[in-house]
């Protein structure tokens, strides 16, 4: 009988816990994602922007056909060269600037990204929050 009434109190201690639980809800991320993969954090019609470690002011519009709006050091280009892909978690931008490429590349995160940059000759750092 005592052993009844253990199993039966540690059952229902199991069950109003669960009860519990489930009414804290977990916040959601863009994109209806709540945590953990980062494949389905969608940046589609989300606004970034940052300055690298060369000084170069960025601003990036994720568009929904995978290219970018960009907006560097104030001017503005909406090119369909220059383009954006997450894959594995990883965010992949390629811009094509008129004397040679960039591609930045780094973990899908909510609220701001780490990428790294580089172009024929060098390498830069790039956080951008979103706006």
């Amino acid at each position: 009988m005592t052993i009844r009434r253990t199993l039966a109190t540690a059952s229902a201690t199991l069950l109003l816990l669960a009860s519990l639980t489930a009414c804290f809800g977990i916040p959601s991320l863009p994109g209806g994602n709540t945590g953990g993969d980062t494949d389905t954090i969608d940046l589609t019609g989300t606004s970034w922007s940052g300055v690298d470690s060369d000084g170069d002011a960025w601003g990036i519009e994720f568009q929904s056909d995978g290219t970018i709006g960009l907006n560097y050091n104030g001017d503005a280009y909406d090119d369909a060269t220059d383009t954006w892909a997450v894959s594995g978690g990883t965010l992949d931008i390629h811009v094509a600037f008129t004397d040679g490429d960039v591609d930045l590349t780094g973990p899908v995160a909510e609220g701001s990204i780490d990428l790294d940059g580089s172009y024929t000759g060098g390498t830069f750092t790039l956080t951008i929050t979103q706006d």
